[in-house]
């Protein structure tokens, strides 16, 4: 596609997004405030409208989507005692869809030869659900926690704030979601529970693999469940952000996919002054989560391991709420996409995060990225966030 046509979709994307004004941008930094609220015994309630735009440059195709949610925890009650601490209801609901007549993103890695999508919005038609449903209960002053309900594998594990966040940071589903561990995206009924020392946390928990309505206890009952259980070190008293940890996990056999198992080690480190530089990392290796049948093999994930090495800088040149970020990243194609004659692939993703005004910004990046031909896709990208605090921090302890 011609740059001057490249730029005028980019520039229709910015111009919807601030036509539509409505509070923008989710995922993991909403969830983590959310998360955030919850620990601190308030009451959060924020909605957001992201917009994104992508053009592969070699093969000539481009996609835009754009996703409106809403995401909240409410305290429903206090705790009474430190044994008994609040209890809380927290909600992400979202709908997606592509953005005009434009071509869905995994349309457009097909047909670019890429192993995995240039961001992790990719529906074929529009999509509107809970990604997250549930209650949290807290215990032993706050050190216990257990959540159940709908609950979101990839939310809660190998947390960083840097990854698992297609609007706030990385778009590549390589580092905004998962590839390679079919546990992130089993979004269905469950319950997770967590311990946090003052140095280390452990937690585990369950979720339905092969739910298909929002509260699919019918699916439930089946026993197809996707597993988990992380390990890690996090000092509380470090200034920034510090965690490294190792996942392992299992999802059983599904009609569709054979069983998989799995683990990841992840890593992240925030140093310089009110952690002005970060180090963060993910690798994921798993074995099985293969079509059963011919016609299910397009279902399964495209990599048997994978993962990626990044760099940020956090409010660059002094402007406070400004990012700008690097990563490498790495993947290497299960048996089945061998025979459709791709290789190992790798490449790097970098983006600026600017805010304009007090409630949006945009983020331009670029991904380069080794393609099924050997050769080098370009792949550019804006994205345009608008974000509305509804109700942070009402109450405290």
């Amino acid at each position: 596609m011609p740059f001057k046509n490249c730029l005028v979709r980019s520039t229709a994307v910015c111009v919807l997004a601030v036509a539509v004004w409505m509070p923008v941008g989710v995922q993991a930094s909403q969830l983590d405030e959310m998360m955030d609220a919850g620990d601190e015994g308030a009451n959060y309630f924020e909605g957001a409208l992201t917009g994104l735009y992508q053009n592969a440059l070699e093969a000539g195709e481009d996609t835009g989507n754009y996703a409106i949610d809403l995401i909240g925890s409410f305290v429903l009650n206090k705790g009474a005692s430190n044994r008994v601490g609040d209890t809380d209801l927290v909600f992400w609901a979202f709908s997606v869809n592509n953005l005009g007549d434009m071509q869905s993103t995994g349309q457009m890695q097909q047909k670019a030869g890429l192993l995995w999508a240039t961001n992790d919005i990719n529906v074929d038609s529009s999509v509107t659900q809970f990604g997250v449903l549930g209650i949290r209960q807290f215990f032993y002053k706050d050190r216990l926690e257990l959540g159940f309900g709908k609950v979101f594998p990839g939310m809660v594990h190998t947390e960083s704030s840097y990854t698992a966040n297609n609007s706030e940071t990385f778009s590549s589903k390589l580092i905004s979601a998962s590839a390679v561990g079919g546990y992130f995206e089993a979004i269905g009924l469950g319950a997770n529970l967590m311990y946090s020392g003052e140095q280390w946390f452990l937690q585990g928990g369950f979720s339905d693999a092969k739910a298909e309505d929002e509260l699919d206890f019918s699916s439930l009952a089946d026993g197809v469940l996707a597993w988990t259980l992380e390990a890690g070190w996090a000092p509380r008293s470090t200034d920034g952000g510090t965690r490294i940890s190792v996942l392992v996990f299992g999802v059983d056999e599904t009609d569709s996919l054979t069983q998989q198992d799995g683990w990841a080690l992840s890593a992240t480190h925030d140093f310089g002054k009110d952690g002005e530089y970060g180090i963060f990392g993910r690798y994921t290796w798993a074995d099985g989560g293969e079509g059963i049948k011919p016609e299910n093999r397009d279902a399964a994930l495209a990599l048997k391991n994978g993962g990626f090495f990044g760099l940020a800088w956090n409010q660059p040149f002094g402007r406070v709420n400004d990012q700008l970020a690097i990563a490498a990243v790495y993947g290497q194609p299960t048996r089945y996409q061998r025979e459709l004659g791709f290789n190992t692939q790798y490449g790097i993703e970098s983006y600026w995060r600017f805010n304009i005004g007090n409630y949006s910004r945009i983020s331009p990046s670029i991904q380069l990225l080794h393609n099924r031909e050997s050769d080098l896709e370009v792949v550019l990208g804006i994205r345009l966030k608008a974000s509305k605090d509804f109700a942070r921090h009402f109450s405290k302890h």
